[in-house]
């Protein structure tokens, strides 16, 4: 019997909550974020005409967030699918914030914030369940099988372990190679970084015109 039908069968409902939690996160905060703008606009009556667009914007985000979420058992079965009729195993190497499937054709970060590994029903393997890394991705879930024994390390996150490391470790996670790798690539660092500071800077800027009228 594949040990991968019956993993899937018995982490289902661990993993849809993990799915969905990731989703709602984000609805979350586009909701809070068109709350604020849409506000602003009523009362203040300013920059009608961008804050339509921007509403517009994070509203097309919300619905398609939405969307994602309803397709969790697509997802899912995609996965299950890729371990048949043989279960793939990966090779994973540990960066100090993420876990690289290191494949021969690509390379995909796993974000180790909220990754869960789940015990097989081969005791050989374990399940490694977390989101990439990536800024901008069309599947953020991903679900791999390795062997723990067969961990390895990035060396420069392997130096740092061994406390060879001339950064602090509060500045680590705003080094160079980590925002250039969680970025995915150079276009969608680009258009990531210039729309999410937009954002975060017309937000900060009607919140503070919020506190300047009551207080």
């Amino acid at each position: 019997m594949n040990f991968a039908t019956s993993d899937f069968a018995y982490y289902e409902r661990t993993i849809k909550i993990m799915y969905q939690n990731y989703y709602w996160k984000r609805l979350t905060i586009s909701g809070v974020a068109l709350a604020i703008i849409l506000a602003y606009s009523a009362i203040f009556q300013d920059n009608l005409l961008l804050n339509v667009f921007l509403m517009a914007l994070i509203a097309g985000i919300g619905v398609y967030l939405f969307l994602e979420k309803q397709k969790f058992s697509e997802v899912y079965q995609a996965f299950l699918e890729e371990n048949q009729p043989e279960v793939t195993v990966h090779k994973i190497q540990e960066e100090e914030y993420s876990y690289n499937v290191m494949d021969d054709d690509e390379k995909v970060r796993i974000n180790k914030k909220g990754v869960r590994n789940l015990p097989s029903n081969n005791k050989q393997y374990t399940m490694m369940v977390g989101f990439s890394k990536t800024f901008f991705s069309r599947e953020p879930l991903q679900i791999v099988y390795y062997d723990m024994l067969d961990l390895t390390y990035e060396e420069k996150f392997r130096l740092k372990r061994n406390g060879y490391s001339s950064m602090p470790r509060f500045l680590r996670r705003f080094s160079f190679g980590n925002l250039k790798a969680s970025a995915g690539n150079a276009v969608s660092f680009i258009f990531g970084n210039l729309f999410l500071l937009f954002i975060l800077f017309r937000l900060l800027r009607y919140v503070w015109s919020f506190l300047r009228m009551f207080f």
